[in-house]
């Protein structure tokens, strides 16, 4: 029987990724409870194999410990950093799309979503900001973009798809510029608030001096 499993990160999509996350947290605590930690490893080994397979873990579970190995050892990439360049342009599933990478770039509604789903787990939620800054275009004018709040969740499905090469660079290097820019608007606001602080105070003694002068 040939298995076929991925052997980058290219070869992983985001919804591979995010089950692999569940699975590593559940055999984080698996662990923690198990009086046979060897069998609970293997397992878990076991369970990655079938999740990136797409095996019954039945049938992985049948191997002989070197097929095993072999299959196993072919997902080491898994402990190894997502590198790759920002994509802002990409087909998936037959249609087209553009990213916006730079937060400043987004509207009001795009802020508010986004900041929703901030909230919660952000890598299990990856698939939901993604769609935040992901335009479906038509394929002759990749210049011409605008978010359709009434699509998000569609595109959000349909960016579950997305290799994670294309995933973690994007989100990354968008949630840093937001960060940033965060960071500037309250800086921002701080300065404005304290001007304005000052002035009330300015306003606030010439009305007391005033008042002395009427008296």
């Amino acid at each position: 029987m040939k298995i076929t499993i991925p052997t980058s990160w290219e070869g992983v999509t985001l919804r591979e990724y995010q089950a692999y996350q569940l699975l590593m947290k559940e055999a984080e605590g698996n662990l923690k409870e198990s009086t046979n930690p060897d069998v609970t490893n293997f397992e878990t080994e076991c369970a990655i194999i079938s999740l990136f397979s797409g095996e019954d873990m039945d049938e992985i579970l049948s191997f002989n410990q070197g097929t095993h190995n072999r299959l196993y050892n072919q997902l080491g990439f898994l402990q190894t950093p997502i590198i790759s360049k920002v994509q802002t342009r990409y087909t998936l599933n037959g249609r087209k799309y553009y990213f916006e990478k730079n937060s400043d770039k987004i509207n009001g509604g795009q802020w508010i979503t986004l900041q929703h789903f901030l909230k919660d787990d952000v890598e299990m939620n990856f698939h939901n900001l993604l769609a935040c800054f992901a335009y479906k275009v038509d394929k002759w004018r990749w210049w011409k973009h605008d978010y359709d709040p009434k699509q998000h969740e569609a595109v959000a499905i349909d960016m579950l798809d997305l290799p994670m090469t294309v995933v973690k660079p994007l989100t990354d290097f968008f949630l840093h510029r937001w960060e940033s820019y965060v960071k500037h608007t309250l800086r921002f606001l701080e300065i404005t608030a304290k001007e304005l602080q000052r002035k009330a105070t300015k306003l606030s003694r010439s009305s007391q001096s005033t008042d002395g002068l009427t008296q």
